[in-house]
């Protein structure tokens, strides 16, 4: 909530700022407002086109169409991220996830497979798995396709 003040702030300070719009999105999708946390990456997104942060609003789209159990949305978005920076690791986990839950197994597997390349030794129950979200929900269902998909518990 203070975040979100904050960043209102900032807009009103400066209503041009991609990034104050694109952490606005981050706020609204870890709360579970999904809509609002799109509209505010996508701001973000057309504000500053070629933004090096553009990896972070399409990852923000992700969490919010996942949340929302868009799953083929979930990974178009997270695709874009991974296509802009593939060294951005929540892409990999978003991407895992959401083809997984659209039955996608094959494909969640390679994104899986990406994922702990880049966090080795990864499991179900690693910290590192860990997001702000507001809602124990979010964090199961993100948990759950990346169980599906293959990760181990432990």
């Amino acid at each position: 909530d203070e975040a979100l003040r904050r960043l209102r702030r900032a807009i009103e300070l400066n209503p041009n700022s991609s990034f104050a719009h694109g952490y606005i999105g981050v706020v609204h999708a870890f709360a579970g407002e999904y809509d609002l946390a799109i509209a505010s990456s996508r701001e973000a997104i057309l504000l500053s086109p070629r933004d090096l942060l553009t990896v972070i609003w399409r990852v923000v789209e992700g969490w919010a169409h996942l949340g929302a159990e868009r799953f083929e949305r979930a990974a178009e978005s997270a695709q874009l991220a991974i296509d802009w920076n593939s060294a951005f690791v929540d892409a990999h986990g978003i991407l895992a996830s959401a083809l997984a839950h659209g039955g996608r197994m094959d494909e969640a597997r390679i994104a899986l497979d990406d994922c702990v390349r880049q966090l080795p030794g990864l499991t179900l129950r690693d910290p590192r798995l860990i997001r702000p979200f507001r809602r124990a929900a979010d964090q199961e269902r993100f948990l759950d396709g990346l169980r599906k998909a293959g990760l181990p518990e432990y």
